[in-house]
């Protein structure tokens, strides 16, 4: 069992973490506010520390910058109720393994505590070792989801907002796997398919479809070179299992995954 410092301000929030922290077995010790936290993270030396990136003034993002100067290796969970793209981006910058988004249930506390004992750089908790994923959809809001999903599955991850985008992306990175939609503007998704498949034979691909308007794209899709295909609505469950399937085929097939950066 792990020692915790759970920071965070919002009382129901607090409760909510304690009881399940404690019920799990873990030694908990709590802080209200971000000052107090620091002073009992330097007390305690917890193994995992559970912070609210929601405090005015930024106090959170101050805290983890003292962390990271004091200890690099610190291990923090992030935890917020708003939809502020740059105050994760920050955090993770500063050194957030994972973060959760209120509201959330039990499993995925458990699932976060869980990702964030991984040691930086390792296999995700799901099997597969650590990959590179581009996700190619002119709909910023679903590139999000996506995002979140595989950081937090333990990939790194880029995005792509057209077809044309997307294969500067191949040209500059190194991919593992292609997640792309299928309508887009300038380069149409299976053009973008047909492309990738032909000049990077190595690279897996995930064709999304819009759903019942498109019956026969998946089809279409899958003859161009797709490995795989999805189509919407479906769960965020259902893209991990399709990406670790994938990446795993790869793996398989003894094409070299890259050395990332934790």
């Amino acid at each position: 069992m792990a020692t915790i410092l759970l920071i965070v301000e919002a009382a129901t929030l607090l409760e909510q973490l304690n009881a399940a922290l404690g019920q799990w077995g873990h030694t908990v010790v709590l802080a209200t506010e971000a000052q107090t936290g620091w002073m009992l993270f330097q007390a305690t030396h917890p193994n995992i520390t559970i912070l609210s990136l929601d405090f005015a003034e930024r106090a959170g993002m101050l805290f983890l910058s003292k962390v990271r100067a004091a200890d690099s290796e610190a291990v923090v969970i992030g935890v917020t109720g708003a939809d502020t793209d740059e105050r994760r981006r920050v955090a993770r910058e500063l050194g957030v393994r994972v973060i959760l988004r209120a509201p959330f249930t039990l499993a995925d506390i458990d699932h976060a505590l869980h990702q964030a004992s991984l040691p930086a750089g390792s296999s995700s908790s799901r099997g597969s070792p650590r990959a590179a994923v581009l996700i190619v959809d002119d709909e910023a809001p679903m590139r999000q989801r996506f995002r979140e999903a595989l950081e937090e599955a333990g990939y790194q991850v880029w995005e792509a907002s057209t077809g044309i985008e997307g294969m500067r992306q191949v040209c500059d990175q190194s991919i593992n796997l292609v997640i792309t939609d299928i309508r887009m503007p300038d380069l149409d998704g299976l053009e973008a398919v047909c492309l990738l498949h032909r000049s990077f034979p190595t690279i897996r691909i995930i064709a999304i479809s819009g759903g019942s308007n498109d019956p026969d794209y998946c089809a279409a899709a899958k003859m161009l070179g797709a490995h795989e295909t999805l189509t919407k609505p479906f769960e965020l469950q259902q893209l991990l299992e399709a990406v670790d399937r994938q990446v795993g085929k790869q793996i398989s097939a003894g094409t070299r995954t890259p050395d990332l950066l934790a």
